[in-house]
């Protein structure tokens, strides 16, 4: 996309006191920007407080290098000096709150593109990524062009660009809405996290429908308390002009939102219960299962919807993608597709990179790599292996350095419910102790028999595979599509479904190593 010169008056009306509107007037912005290394010359420069560091640290730098206006807020050590120094240089505008305007403002630069768009927000502690790209395949199985922004990347379905973010800050975010119009798209499936709506980065997107997944603890690091995570989420089903709700009617929190949202928007109710009398106050209408069987490689479904009832095959493991596949559903018919045409789709649909992917070769043990990385997460992948698979079950998995601790032990809970071998090996340690975050899952056994721990998780995966049998499922959990190990704060190459296949090769059929 060009860049464009946008009158500056027009892009803060509204958003900064009336008097200050008028030393806007005649004004004008080629960019906007809130890192000052991506500074230029005629740039709007954004300085809030961010999560480490408030940004008016910065403005000496971005001013040096070209920006014609610094919008500002809060307090910082140093404020006035900073201010004094560069308000003869350049106009210095105040702005109450701006961490929830950069977006708004952010959207009127580019034009407002997602009001032209069916934008569907997918909140929820696990499944978004599922829920984003499964519907994203079945919107683009009837050429209507869907535009993804999510975990695995930014941009179409089999185009993404890896931003390391599942929602990128609130100006990427609408260049990216932006770039997605532009390239023809009808529709966007956004992936938006507790940290995004926490820090004001999808503010200004003008969401249709907002899906939640589910809800248990996550991320407790940054938001303190169980309750800040739920408010968080919540501020996703309080966007101004949502059309639709669709919500998880199985999940403990999804009941609770449903109840409270829906005075303000139409709720759609997804559930695996065949009876959902018990949820008449909860939704406007209803998509849920009176059948579901299990075959090796997916599920026999019939589902009751408000455009009548359909059987069909859904070519995904674990019941959390029947979950996952009723949210899709829901969210295809609010999008006034019909029933035939939305059940052709999720019948046709593939999982998605590191999420239940599969792993097979003939007379050996089949693999499942999985994101898994909460208690929740990994209780519902290993319940899920119990359906589809007889013979016993691997799961290597670790935790995440500087990341909620209070979650490793339930992990170990969780894995040892279900599993029959277990090794706790690293996952992402960062800057913490590999062994002392091991020692901490540990602590979750109430027995260690079944139990081994490898520091090396190339050693453990090989252990794994190696020693299980034909007919044995090995699950290798927490990392997913993610393709590096981050130790300290180096990247190192690493890929679970690379390796997982480089041993199975390594591995005779039908013999134990």
């Amino acid at each position: 996309m060009m860049q464009k010169e946008v009158e500056l008056d027009f892009l803060l009306e509204g958003f900064i006191d009336d008097a200050l509107i008028e030393q806007c007037r005649d004004v004008t912005v080629n960019g906007l920007v809130q890192d000052n290394r991506k500074a230029r010359s005629g740039n709007l420069f954004f300085a809030h407080q961010g999560y480490n560091t408030h940004g008016l640290l910065y403005a000496q730098d971005a001013v040096a290098k070209g920006v014609s206006v610094v919008l500002w807020d809060g307090d910082v050590e140093n404020r006035d000096e900073i201010l004094d120094s560069i308000s003869n240089k350049v106009l210095c505008l105040h702005c109450d709150d701006l961490k929830y305007k950069v977006g708004p403002i952010a959207s009127r630069y580019y034009d407002q593109p997602s009001l032209s768009l069916n934008t569907v927000g997918v909140t929820g502690t696990d499944g978004k990524t599922s829920i984003a790209h499964f519907l994203a395949q079945c919107l683009d199985a009837y050429d209507v062009h869907c535009g993804v922004l999510g975990t695995l990347g930014n941009g179409f379905i089999n185009d993404l660009h890896p931003t390391g973010l599942t929602t990128v800050d609130a100006l990427l975010v609408q260049k990216t809405l932006a770039d997605i119009k532009q390239a023809g798209a009808r529709h966007v499936v956004m992936e938006v996290s507790s940290h995004g709506l926490d820090q004001g980065r999808v503010s200004g997107v003008a969401f249709t429908t907002a899906v939640l997944s589910n809800m248990a603890a996550d991320h407790l690091d940054y938001h303190g308390t169980l309750a800040n995570y739920a408010a968080a989420k919540k501020r996703l089903f309080y966007t101004p002009g949502l059309g639709a709700a669709v919500i998880n009617l199985d999940d403990e929190f999804g009941r609770t939102l449903a109840a409270e949202v829906r005075d303000h928007v139409c709720v759609w109710g997804y559930s695996q219960e065949k009876d959902v009398s018990a949820y008449k106050e909860l939704a406007d209408y209803f998509v849920n299962t009176q059948e579901i069987k299990p075959f090796e490689r997916g599920y026999h479904l019939c589902v009751a919807t408000p455009k009548g009832e359909v059987c069909f095959d859904l070519p995904l493991l674990g019941r959390f993608n029947v979950s996952n596949a009723l949210a899709v559903l829901s969210t295809l018919l609010v999008s006034q597709f019909s029933l035939e045409h939305a059940v052709n789709s999720l019948s046709a649909i593939h999982s998605v990179d590191g999420r239940v992917e599969i792993i097979a070769e003939p007379d050996k043990p089949v693999v499942v790599v999985d994101y898994a990385h909460t208690e929740q997460g990994l209780s519902a992948v290993c319940r899920s292996m119990r359906e589809h698979f007889t013979g016993d079950m691997w799961c290597v998995f670790g935790c995440g350095g500087d990341r909620d601790r209070s979650k490793r032990p339930l992990m170990a809970k969780a894995a040892e419910k279900y599993a029959d071998r277990i090794i706790v090996t690293t996952d992402n340690p960062r800057h913490e102790d590999p062994q002392a975050i091991i020692d901490e899952v540990m602590s979750g056994f109430s027995s260690k028999d079944n139990v081994e721990t490898i520091l090396d998780r190339r050693q453990a995966i090989d252990i794994a595979i190696s020693n299980a049998q034909p007919g044995d499922v090995v699950l290798l959990a927490g990392k997913g599509h993610e393709t590096s190990q981050i130790v300290g704060d180096v990247h190192i190459a690493f890929d679970d479904r690379r390796v997982a296949r480089e041993f199975l090769a390594a591995r005779e059929a039908g013999v134990i190593a």
